[in-house]
């Protein structure tokens, strides 16, 4: 005859579980900055001639007020021409590069007047001036403070997300890890299609550029574990 062995009653073991997902994030903004490169080149036979030239435009750009200046430098180079596989040396080039920034249309488009007004005082085909268009950008602050509200927004949506979940699956979800990559889309929008090299090339630099919105994205990674 067989025994019946008794029933064992064995718990059921709960178990936890990771939930890993991105979710994007996005805020709308207007560029706050017009910025334009500024590029002055000087030819000459003699270095102190190219000095002379060059400090007209570089005693401007230290003493001015109007506008923010960055990313200055001046560099001096020998300049050779070549024929019958021989150097021979013909003079001096001088470069002046600066960035230039500022959030007022009018101050830019002054600077600029001023600049060109120097280039044609010299009235030397050795000093040469470039301005490239000029343009919009998001400033540093604007997209520090951008992102700082974004990385608020996702993580207040995670938590709700999170006490919704624990919510439906009757399970304690809790944050576990955040990752957040940040992105930004059309960060710089061009504005004018010419170079300023005189007075004459300027006829339409005193319209601003047009200022379009512009998107700065978070794509976090969250990591949810739910026990």
């Amino acid at each position: 005859m067989k025994k019946l062995l008794p029933l064992l009653l064995l718990p059921i073991l709960s178990f936890s579980y990771e939930i890993n997902f991105n979710k994007s994030f996005s805020k709308v903004v207007n560029p706050d900055l017009l910025n334009t490169y500024i590029n002055i080149n000087v030819e000459k036979k003699d270095e102190s001639k190219v000095n002379i030239e060059i400090e007209k435009f570089n005693d401007f750009m230290k003493n001015n007020k109007s506008i923010t200046l960055k990313n200055g430098s001046f560099t001096l180079s020998p300049k050779y021409k070549y024929y019958e596989n021989k150097q021979e040396f013909v003079g001096y080039v001088g470069s002046l590069r600066y960035t230039a920034e500022s959030t007022d249309a009018k101050k830019l488009n002054s600077f600029m007047d001023e600049l060109i007004s120097i280039k044609d005082s010299t009235k030397s085909e050795d000093v040469k001036l470039n301005i490239s268009n000029v343009s919009w950008k998001i400033s540093d602050e604007l997209q520090n403070k951008s992102y700082d509200e974004l990385r608020l927004e996702s993580i207040t949506w995670l938590e709700s997300y999170s006490k919704t979940l624990s919510t439906k699956l009757s399970k304690s979800c809790e944050i576990k890890t955040i990752n957040v990559n940040e992105s930004q889309n059309g960060n710089i929008m061009y504005a004018r299609a010419e170079m300023a090299y005189s007075s004459k090339a300027k006829v339409a630099a005193d319209v601003a550029p047009i200022n379009s919105e512009q998107n700065i994205n978070i794509n976090p990674n969250f990591t949810l574990e739910c026990k």
